[in-house]
């Protein structure tokens, strides 16, 4: 069946209405909002003459358009600060912050030439103690009082920060295995994931005494006067690092690999004196904390793109802004017909 293209700007038009729950009525449920076939029907819909309605086409296709490639060039933005971001990284943790240090091969292909007065060891050599959790049936809801038992989702470790609030309560039936408990200084390493996040680690701040690991975290406890864990965090976040650990990722589908305890023990680590750790691990929070505000930035302009693109096509349906006589070569009006429209839209 063939559709108009006006009648599926219109329905866009449409939708919007009904989710801004301009004029239709909604029914409510536990969890989501929902509107009927009907409502749907009975909204008014704006239908210009033919010549008209193409003008209007014309109009949107060549200004959505332009919005579209904005937000992919932002979405490009995006991709080009994670892979900075590690790029900054792993320059860090193999070849240190002075430029100017002596450097030696490191006897590790991957790694390269690291400064003259780091060590490189393997991962075993460095631990202390190395568990995995326990997965038992957990209720749905997460422990939400530090008096509460509760067993930490392979998500508490994405991405190198970790978020105690990933997890799920304990039920009242099941005794706790306090051995699990977490601690400060915790090195914990997702075992299974998806290929770009199996591997991931975070450093535990505090004790969390009724916290266990489930079955798909590791719990590695580092000799910290050898190793800090902030450090092995970044480090593992690290180009090279992160090949290495995907080469060594089994599992039959993408979307759950597993590694090892081998695999993570046998990973090589150029190793810095405590005190130069230290002052990596504290100059990488503090580009980590510019790059975190460069993406926000940037999801802020995507945003405000995709309300403009909203309030642009809401206006035009509704004739709230004239596109009569519009051409495509009239570049220069084109940001105060945006400016029009996401003002007329909301507000007018």
């Amino acid at each position: 069946m063939h559709v108009h293209p006006y009648l599926l700007l219109s329905h866009c038009f449409t939708r919007n209405c009904a989710r801004e729950n301009v004029g239709i009525p909604q029914k409510q449920s536990t969890n989501l909002a929902s509107i009927s076939s009907s409502n749907v029907m009975s909204c008014p819909l704006p239908f210009p003459p033919a010549e008209e309605q193409l003008q209007i086409l014309s109009f949107l296709n060549h200004e959505t358009a332009r919005i579209d490639a904005l937000v992919e060039e932002q979405q490009r933005l995006i991709e080009l600060l994670k892979e900075k971001r590690q790029a900054v990284i792993s320059h860090a943790v193999t070849k240190g912050l002075d430029p100017d240090v002596p450097m030696k091969d490191s006897g590790v292909e991957w790694l390269g030439e690291v400064p003259a007065h780091w060590n490189v060891v393997k991962f075993k050599y460095l631990i202390a103690e190395f568990e995995q959790g326990w997965s038992p049936q957990c209720d749905g809801d997460q422990a939400e009082t530090l008096d509460e038992w509760g067993v930490l989702k392979v998500g508490c470790v994405n991405y190198g920060v970790f978020d105690p609030t990933e997890n799920k309560r304990l039920p009242d039936n099941l005794e706790p295995r306090p051995e699990l408990s977490i601690r400060k200084d915790d090195l914990l390493i997702s075992r299974a994931n998806t290929r770009d996040l199996v591997g991931s680690a975070a450093h535990v701040p505090m004790d969390y005494p009724k916290l266990m690991a489930s079955d798909k975290i590791f719990v590695v406890r580092l000799h910290q006067r050898i190793c800090r864990s902030r450090y092995a965090v970044v480090y593992l976040f690290g180009k090279g690092v992160r090949h290495q650990i995907e080469l060594q990722a089994t599992g039959a589908s993408s979307s759950m690999l597993n590694i090892g305890q081998g695999a993570i023990r046998e990973l090589w680590i150029p190793l810095p004196p405590d005190s130069e750790q230290d002052r990596i691990v504290h100059e990488l929070e503090k580009r980590e904390a510019d790059f975190a505000a460069l993406e926000q930035e940037t999801v802020r302009h995507m945003r405000i793109l995709n309300e403009r693109r909203s309030a642009l096509i809401s206006a035009a349906v509704t004739g709230k802004i004239d596109v009569r006589g519009w051409q495509a070569d009239q570049q220069s009006k084109q940001p105060e017909i945006l400016m029009a429209a996401e003002t007329r839209a909301t507000y007018g």
